[in-house]
C-alpha cells in the first residue's frame, strides 16, 4: 500500500511511525527467519522497556540467526517499546485493537457497501454512546477502568519487592536478584515500564507505599477522568432511515465486475503457526455417562453412571438398615437370659 504510506507522511509529517510487531514477525518468517527460539527472542526484544533487555535479546538472535539482526536493524519504524516516545505514554506495539474491530464487523462483511457502512456507524454509535454517558459521571481525577485494573495487578506484584531509601528522592528496589533505581519526583524507573506506559510499575508502587503516598497521584493524566471526558465529549448523533435521505442528481456507481471464486468466502483470518488458537468459551468438560468433570462420554474409562450410583447408594442404605435391625435382634436374647438368671437367683 505505497499510496497509503506516502499519504500518511504527507498528512502527519511529524508523527512517530510504529510498525506492528506481529506483522513484522510475519515478514521475518517470510524472509526465512523462523523457529521457536527466534520467536521467543523476537518478542523479548519487542516487549523490552529498556535498552539492556533489548540488546541482550538481539545479541542472542545474532548468535542464532545473524542475518535476522541486519534485517531488523533496517526497519525504519519503531517496533520495540524502549524506543517509543515517553511523552505519548502508549506502549502498544501491535494492532490488536484493529483486529478486535474487524472481528466485531465480521457479521456485516457480506452486505453491500452502504449497508456495511450503516451497520458500522450504528455499532460505533452504541459503543461511543455508552462511554459518553460513563464520562458524565467520572470525576476529573478518577482513574479510568483500564488504569484501575492495571494498578491493582501491579500493586499485588509489588509485595515481592523491597525498597531502600537512598536519599534525595532516589530509591533502590530489589526484585528477586535484580536492583532497579527509581527517581520518584521524575517518575522514572530503571525497568522503563513506568515512563513507557504512564502507569507506575510494581517497583515504583513499592516505593510509593514505602513513602505512605497514593499511587493514583503518580498516574499519567491521560488515564484520568479529565482526559476521558475530552476523548468522549462528542458522540454520533442518530440518523433517519435511508428511505428518508435527501436525493441528489448524481450518477449511480455500480459495483465492479467480479468473478466469484469457488467455495464459501472465508470470514476468519488465518492464524500463524505461533499465534494462539482461539479458545473455547467453556473449557470445563463434563462426561455424559459418569457425570465426572475432566473428560467426555467418548473418552470415558467406564466409570459408573448416575443411575448406577443411585442404585449403589440405595443398596448401601438398605444393607445398613438390615445390619442395624440384626444387631437389635441379637441383643434381645441376651436380655431374656439375664432376666432368667436373676429369677433363679431369687
Amino acid at each position: 500500500m505505497q499510496g497509503v504510506e506516502s499519504a500518511l507522511y504527507d498528512v502527519f509529517p511529524k508523527s512517530v511511525r510504529r510498525v506492528c510487531a506481529q506483522h513484522l514477525y510475519t515478514n521475518c518468517r517470510q524472509a526465512g527467519y523462523s523457529g521457536t527460539a527466534f520467536h521467543d527472542l523476537f518478542w523479548v526484544a519487542a516487549d523490552a522497556y529498556n535498552p539492556y533487555v533489548f540488546n541482550k535479546a538481539m545479541e542472542k538472535i545474532g548468535k542464532l540467526i545473524p542475518e535476522a539482526v541486519g534485517y531488523l536493524d533496517k526497519v525504519p519504524e519503531q517496533w520495540s517499546r524502549h524506543k517509543f516516545d515517553v511523552g505519548v505514554t502508549c506502549d502498544h506495539n501491535t494492532t490488536n485493537f484493529v483486529e478486535s474491530f474487524n472481528a466485531c464487523t465480521k457479521p456485516f462483511r457480506d452486505l453491500p457497501v452502504l449497508s456495511l457502512l450503516e451497520e458500522i456507524r450504528s455499532w460505533c454509535m452504541t459503543k461511543i454512546g455508552a462511554r459518553f454517558d460513563k464520562a458524565v459521571d467520572i470525576g476529573p481525577d478518577q482513574l479510568t477502568p483500564y488504569a484501575t485494573k492495571e494498578l491493582e495487578e501491579r500493586s499485588a506484584d509489588s509485595r515481592f519487592c523491597y525498597a531502600t531509601n537512598a536519599g534525595g528522592g532516589e530509591f533502590e528496589v530489589l526484585d528477586g536478584h535484580v536492583k532497579f533505581p527509581i527517581r520518584l519526583a521524575a517518575r522514572v524507573c530503571g525497568c522503563g515500564k513506568w515512563q513507557g506506559c504512564g502507569i507506575p510499575c510494581k517497583h515504583a508502587i513499592r516505593v510509593i507505599y514505602h513513602q505512605r503516598l497514593n499511587p493514583t497521584d503518580f498516574v499519567s493524566p491521560y488515564f484520568k477522568g479529565a482526559a476521558y471526558k475530552l476523548t468522549y465529549s462528542e458522540h454520533i448523533h442518530p440518523m433517519p432511515d435511508s428511505t428518508q435521505w435527501p436525493t441528489f442528481e448524481l450518477p449511480r456507481i455500480l459495483p465492479p465486475l467480479m468473478r466469484r471464486a469457488a467455495g464459501r468466502p472465508a470470514k476468519q483470518r488465518r492464524r500463524g503457526a505461533h499465534e494462539k488458537k482461539r479458545g473455547k468459551r467453556n473449557t470445563t468438560v463434563k462426561c455424559g455417562k459418569c457425570k465426572q468433570i475432566g473428560h467426555n462420554s467418548r473418552t470415558c474409562k467406564g466409570g459408573s453412571t448416575a443411575k448406577q450410583r443411585k442404585e449403589f447408594a440405595a443398596a448401601a442404605a438398605g444393607s445398613a438398615g438390615a445390619s442395624t435391625s440384626g444387631a437389635r435382634k441379637r441383643k434381645a436374647p441376651t436380655s431374656n437370659a439375664s432376666s432368667s438368671k436373676k429369677s433363679k437367683a431369687a
